[in-house]
């Protein structure tokens, strides 16, 4: 649990922390997009030196790149394991049932290659956005489906809520195992039955403070009277600035370089 870091904030002062997180956003979106349009695996060694620009540039230290990805390594092993077998193709190698084929090696690394960067991406724009500036873009990026009747302020509260609960529930969940271990609980080096087993003694207590936190949150909110009803505004609204612009066109470049790599070799033939 110590590795997720989804809603974690790296405070430093970089060029990507002080965009705009309504640009921050849509270009984590158009990165994915991106990674969902190349096709060979060779293509992905490109957004990998691009995210680790990116991590440079932010900042960020290398760590936590690897940090985020640690918390889904068996997930990615799994995804490689079972796509690289279960792929119909050319035999390459064979043992009792399971064969590994060409087709199945290829199809392996992108789909890993892109689930390992796509959190790396989603990784990257939670160091460089604090919680609050990430519901005010998604607000403001969205505003037009309130037109539509489209709970859009209350959906943005919850979204700041849920990334703001995301590090301080981590944060109880490592207090309670640690207090369960010094009582002579163990998660490590014992049969997985058993630690799922243990993970019982952290989960109720866990929820029984969610409750407890979300109702004193509630309970403050009504204090200080919220109401997602009529307009609100904001103590620095946003704005966008010239680099955001630049990362606007930078990040419409990736999108059309890659669709062009990807796609312009078929028209040509």
């Amino acid at each position: 649990m110590r590795d997720i870091t989804i809603g974690q904030y790296y405070p430093v002062d970089s060029v990507i922390h002080r965009l705009d997180p309504r640009t921050k956003l849509m270009c984590t979106f158009l990165f994915i997009v991106a990674l969902f349009i190349v096709k060979e695996p060779a293509y992905y060694a490109g957004f990998l030196a691009i995210t680790l620009l990116l991590y440079k540039t932010a900042n960020v230290p290398m760590r936590y790149f690897f940090k985020g990805l640690r918390a889904v390594v068996i997930l990615l092993v799994f995804t490689f394991f079972f796509r690289m077998i279960a792929t119909p193709g050319d035999v390459i190698w064979s043992a009792w049932i399971l064969e590994v084929t060409r087709e199945g090696v290829y199809k392996a690394v992108r789909l890993t290659s892109r689930i390992a960067l796509m959190i790396a991406g989603a990784s990257l724009l939670s160091y460089t956005s604090t919680p609050k500036s990430l519901a005010d873009g998604l607000e403001k990026s969205f505003m037009f489906l309130e037109k539509i009747h489209v709970p859009v302020r209350d959906m943005a509260v919850m979204t700041m809520i849920a990334f703001r609960f995301i590090p301080l529930m981590l944060e109880e969940a490592n207090s309670i195992m640690d207090a369960q271990a010094a009582r002579g609980m163990e998660f490590e080096g014992v049969s997985l039955w058993r630690k799922c087993r243990n993970m019982f003694g952290v989960a109720f207590p866990l929820f029984m403070n969610s409750i407890r936190r979300s109702a004193d949150l509630a309970m403050a909110m009504e204090a200080r009277g919220f109401s997602s009803d009529g307009s609100t505004t904001k103590m620095y609204p946003l704005e966008y600035g010239r680099s955001d612009r630049i990362a606007y066109i930078l990040a419409a470049v990736m999108v059309l370089a890659a669709a062009a790599g990807s796609y312009l070799p078929v028209f040509l033939r």
